[in-house]
């Protein structure tokens, strides 16, 4: 698999919600690598979080912004949400619109400026430890040799879209992207501070 058609592909996922046209937009998170764990971490200026994983095969993915574990590479974005209400506290359906309206960003620049003909688009809502997650997923063209399918699973983290994004490269290996996100997104812990990732890597 060349590397260079690879990554053609999966920018093609990357989030653009609310872009600026700033390098700094979007945010991936950092895979912290421990002798006995993993953790997916991000520490802002108020607001943290992490995502642990247990499977020792966590590893920085060959793809800039992506990572692999057991197999399956991914990736773990922070995209700004515009916000009318108070983020701590937005109600079920507000989340949902904020969501919804995300997802269907996102889908409308993969057809207006990246010329994607995906189809079969399903969504599905997920809470998972009291924490609501839109999955979505879609797939490619079948002229498209290296990814079958995305899978996207999204959730709202303060005034910002945390996405956690898989590329499917054959449709058997659906499920086992789909547990792989669902795994992390349901080991989530937030943070109200900025955690020492140097620190918190010494200490797995």
């Amino acid at each position: 698999m060349k590397l260079t058609g690879l990554l053609l592909l999966l920018l093609a996922g990357v989030p653009a919600f609310c872009q600026k046209n700033t390098p700094e937009e979007d945010v991936h998170a950092t895979l912290l690598v421990g002798k006995k764990k993993s953790l997916i971490a991000y520490a802002g200026p108020a607001h943290s979080f992490t995502m642990e994983t247990t499977s020792k095969t966590a590893k920085p993915s060959d793809i800039p912004g992506f990572i692999t574990i057991d197999g399956q590479v991914l990736q773990s974005t922070l995209v700004p949400a515009a916000l009318s209400v108070d983020p701590r506290h937005p109600t079920t359906d507000r989340e949902k619109e904020i969501l919804v309206k995300y997802m269907n960003y996102e889908l409308g620049y993969y057809k207006r400026k990246l010329k994607q003909k995906y189809s079969g688009l399903q969504t599905e809502w997920l809470t998972l430890k009291g924490r609501l997650f839109l999955v979505w997923y879609f797939d490619m063209p079948k002229d498209y040799k290296l990814v079958s399918r995305q899978i996207y699973l999204s959730t709202l983290f303060f005034d910002q879209v945390l996405d956690l994004n898989a590329p499917v490269f054959k449709m058997d290996h659906f499920a086992k992207a789909r547990t792989t996100l669902v795994k992390l997104a349901g080991s989530l812990k937030t943070y109200d501070k900025q955690l020492d990732l140097g620190l918190l890597k010494r200490q797995l």
